[in-house]
C-alpha cells in the first residue's frame, strides 16, 4: 500500500540517496592524457566549493577559469556512490601567505545537480 502524504509530511519517493554539498569531501579530475587527480575539498558552501593545488602542479597547465568539466565528487562514506556533476572553474587564486603559501585555490560551482 502506498504511503500517504500531507503538506506537513511529504514522502520521499526517490529510490537512490542524494548527497549534499556539505557531505562531499574530495573531487576527482580526469583529463585526457593526464593521470587522475584527487583533491580534498576545503570549503563547502551553498555558493560553491574550493580545493588547493600546489603552485608547481602540472594540472594548473590544463585548467582555466570558466572551464566546464564533468567532475566526480566523493564522500567519506564509502557506502555512498560517487557522483559526477558538470562544474565550472570560477577562479584560480594564488595564495601568497599563510599556511597555504605556494598553493593555488581553485573555486568550483556545480552547474547541475
Amino acid at each position: 500500500m502506498p504511503k500517504k502524504t500531507s503538506a506537513e509530511n511529504p514522502v520521499e519517493n526517490r529510490a537512490e540517496p542524494r548527497t549534499t554539498l556539505e557531505e562531499m569531501k574530495s573531487v576527482e579530475l580526469k583529463l585526457p592524457n593526464l593521470p587522475i587527480y584527487v583533491f580534498r575539498l576545503k570549503d563547502n558552501s551553498p555558493n560553491g566549493i574550493c580545493f588547493l593545488v600546489k603552485a608547481d602542479s602540472d594540472i594548473l597547465n590544463h585548467i582555466q577559469e570558466g572551464q566546464i568539466l564533468n567532475l566526480k565528487y566523493h564522500t567519506e562514506d564509502k557506502t555512498n556512490l560517487s557522483e559526477i556533476f558538470p562544474s565550472e572553474i570560477k577562479h584560480i587564486t594564488k595564495m601568497d601567505k599563510g599556511p597555504y603559501k605556494d598553493h593555488q585555490l581553485v573555486g568550483l560551482m556545480i552547474l547541475e545537480r
